[in-house]
Formats: C-alpha cells, structure tokens, sequence
C-alpha cells in the first residue's frame, strides 16, 4: 500500500469510526479515488447482525443518488432527440395544474416545478403501482409555489420523470437504466430489486427504534424507484463517478455530463469559518463551489435503512463513496470532510479545461514562433487571419520575437474557454506571451494568434 493509500485510508477511517459511534451505523463501505484509479478501500462493521464485514462488492441501497440515474436517462433521451427539457411534462402525463405555467421537465430536473419538500413521504413510496401513481397525478398534486419560482427538493418530481422516461422510450424505467446505463458500464451488480442480489451480498438495511436496532424489510420497486430505488457498491459507483469525471467510455455524450454538473438553477450560500459555499441544484447532481476549495459536484442518498454519499473534485481528481445501512446515516458529512482533508492535503493546480485540439494549436504556434512556416499556417490558421493582417507583416513579427529561440520551455496557462489558450515560453532569459483562439469550425483553425516579449 502506498503512502498516498495510507494517508487516505487513515482520513476515512477516522471520519467513519466517529459517525458510526455516533449513530450505530451497523456497516459501512467506502472507497476513495483519484484520477479514476482507487486509493484506498475501507470497510467496517457487519452487513447484518452477526454477518460479515462488507466490501466493495457488498451491495447497498443507494436512495436518492438513484437520482442522477434517472436525470442521466432523460437527457440520453433529450440527445437522441425523443424529448425537449423545456417540453411541458403534459405532453407525456395528465399532470394537473391549477396556476402558472406548465411544469417543463427541465423544472423537475432542477426541482423548480413548485412540488412540497417530500423526503419523509417519498421514502414510503416506492412500491406504488404505476396505475396509483398515474391515479395520484390525474387527480391533482399540491403545489407550494407557481413553476420556476423557488427550490424545493421533490421526490415525486423524479417519480415523473420515471413515467416519462418510461412513456417516451417505450420501455419500462428499470429496464431503461439497466440496458442503457449500468449495462453499457459493467455495473453489473447493481439492481433495483434487492431480491436479485445474492443474500451474502447483500446489506440489510436498519433503523434504530426504542428497542435497539432493527432490521427493516426490503422494498420492492415500483413507481417511486425512479427517485431512490437502486441498489449498488462502491465498486460500481466509481464506473459511475468517473463518467463524471471525463474518464472512460460513457453511453452519455461528454458535453451532457458536463452540462448535468454545471447547470445551476438556484443558489444558497453558506459562510463556513473564512469560507463561501455556493450550493446549487443541477440535473440528478448537486455542486458546492467553495471559496478555498473550488467545485465539489456530489448526491446524497437517505432512505429506512440507509445512507450514501458520491462526491468528487474535478480540479484535483479525487472522489469517494461512501455506503451505510442504516437509516439517514450521515455520509454527506464524513463524504465532505473527507474531500475537504484529502483535497487541502494533496493539493492539484488548477489546470484549464482546452479541447485537445487547442493544445494542438499552441504547439503549432510554439512551432512558427521558432521556425515559421507558411504550409503550416495555412493548414492551421482560418480565412480571416491574412484578412486581419498581411501575412507579410504577421510572419516577420513571429520571426523577430522568436529570433534566438531554441528549446522554448512552456509555463502556466491560462483560459477563458476550451476554445482560447494564454501562455508563456522561456528560453534562458527570453521570456514570450502567446495567445491562441480556435474558430467553431469542424476541424477547428486558429482565429486569432498573438505574440510579444514579456
């Protein structure tokens, strides 16, 4: 085990054993990740009573990280052009309203359709036959708010959205994330009826009553599962959250997970000690920017019996699952407080985010700098670059102030798009500023290039 290994295994471990003391978490499975690689595993406790330790393999409720599931369903379906995010949930199911304007599917993404607050309720829900459900919503939902005027966090806003994955693709919602998403991963343990788990495998789910601790039932999925039905591991999870993090093959297009963690649609701010947290609702995802600390993109889970927690830290790399059976168990607060530790600890400068091609690019620009050459810049360089400036001038100012550069070495970066980069090279004492910015053709060119000596 490495000392990186040893180090993030030591920051779990303490966070955990405190909250298991705490609130009598039977078992708990964790795993810390950076890069996509895993750091380190823990795990503790029993899976049930008198039952083995749990591991990666050991499968938990997951509540309501099922919801970045269905989120990630809709918009696979919104990119293969079945639905529009801003299509009126009407069009699907007989919603019924009685103000405002029709709730869109993207305000129940977002949790801006003016549903209740609806934890405790939804968590008994689950096992609702769909014809109840449509019932329900045919007769009229409460409503606390007009649509788009406020957050409230609704787990029947998912329960719709299930129905309306279920009615656009023709396929019943469990058996859409299965063939569409955990299939294509390899989550191949991963199940929405616990009855398909291997009882070994499995972590019953408690909750702590006058009498001790007690084991729960299992729920049978339904048409609440769209909102907190799935069951997984740790193992699985890290396919999951490296998605996120722009690693391996995804069935989702790179662009949309990105756009499931950025589109913010309301913010509440927190002051922390000589910290701002900015946190925000996006599509099935949260995100936190902290003031020191930068983005954490992240979901929680809490349902009878259970309690999860996914977090991870672009910037940086790292990530961490955290799995729990017992009911509401707090792993948001040890998920936190172990990326604030891990992240503080192994710091990673931030870097921009530039399309390949523009890194590409100021390659080519490093080259004309220290050789011009007119058959590259006319491979690179679009149509209203000469127009801009006679080639003539631009290329023997290139030529003046890369005169007596050699082995150029390049130094930080700076970015205001994928499509724009800033630099510096030195060579010895000569010291040059670079810019770059690519066109939005396909094959992108270079738009516009500048130099000069620092």
């Amino acid at each position: 085990m490495t000392d990186l290994s040893v180090q993030a295994r030591g920051i779990v471990e303490e966070r955990v054993a405190a909250l298991r003391a705490e609130m009598a978490i039977p078992g708990v499975a964790a795993r810390v990740m950076r890069d996509g690689e895993t750091i380190a595993d823990y795990a503790t406790g029993e899976r049930w009573s008198g039952g083995p330790e749990p591991d990666s393999a050991t499968v938990f409720r997951i509540a309501s990280m099922s919801k970045s599931f269905t989120a990630s369903s809709v918009l696979l379906l919104r990119d293969r052009g079945l639905l529009r995010l801003d299509d009126a949930v009407a069009q699907f199911l007989p919603v019924k309203q009685v103000d405002g304007p029709p709730i869109t599917i993207r305000d129940l993404l977002t949790m801006n359709a003016g549903l209740p607050t609806d934890d405790p309720w939804g968590d008994r829900m689950e096992s609702l036959p769909y014809a109840d459900f449509d019932a329900m919503v045919a007769e009229g939902l409460s409503f606390t708010h007009i649509p788009r005027t406020g957050f409230e966090y609704s787990n029947a806003g998912y329960a719709l959205l299930g129905r309306v994955i279920s009615r656009v693709s023709g396929v019943d919602y469990l058996d859409f994330v299965r063939t569409e998403l955990l299939e294509p991963l390899g989550m191949l343990d991963s199940r929405f009826d616990a009855e398909d788990v291997p009882t070994a495998q499995r972590a019953i789910g408690y909750a702590q009553f006058d009498a001790g601790l007690t084991a729960l039932p299992m729920v049978r999925p339904g048409s609440f599962s769209a909102m907190g039905g799935l069951h997984s591991t740790t193992a699985d999870l890290q396919k999951w959250v490296n998605g996120f993090l722009g690693l391996g093959e995804h069935p989702l297009f790179l662009l949309t997970r990105k756009e499931m963690q950025h589109s913010m649609n309301w913010a509440r701010t927190l002051v922390v000690g000589d910290r701002t947290i900015t946190a925000s609702y996006a599509y099935g995802l949260m995100t936190d920017d902290n003031s020191a600390l930068g983005r954490f993109v992240h979901h929680s889970g809490g349902y009878p019996g259970y309690g999860s927690h996914m977090r991870w830290h672009p910037q940086s790399g790292w990530a961490i699952v955290l799995l729990g059976n017992r009911t509401y168990a707090n792993m948001r607060r040890v998920g936190e407080e172990c990326m604030n530790a891990l992240v503080e600890q192994f710091p990673r400068p931030a870097e921009p985010e530039l399309w390949s091609r523009t890194r590409e690019a100021m390659s080519v620009c490093e080259r004309l700098l220290t050789h011009w050459d007119d058959a590259l810049a006319d491979e690179w360089c679009s149509v209203n670059v000469d127009l801009d400036r006679p080639r003539a001038e631009r290329r023997a100012e290139w030529q003046k102030v890369g005169e007596g550069i050699e082995s150029p070495q390049r130094g930080a970066v700076t970015s205001q798009s994928p499509a724009h980069a800033s630099w510096s090279i030195r060579d010895g004492e000569t010291q040059v500023s670079l810019e770059v910015l690519l066109s939005p053709e396909n094959p992108a060119l270079i738009q516009h290039l500048a130099v000069r000596r620092s």
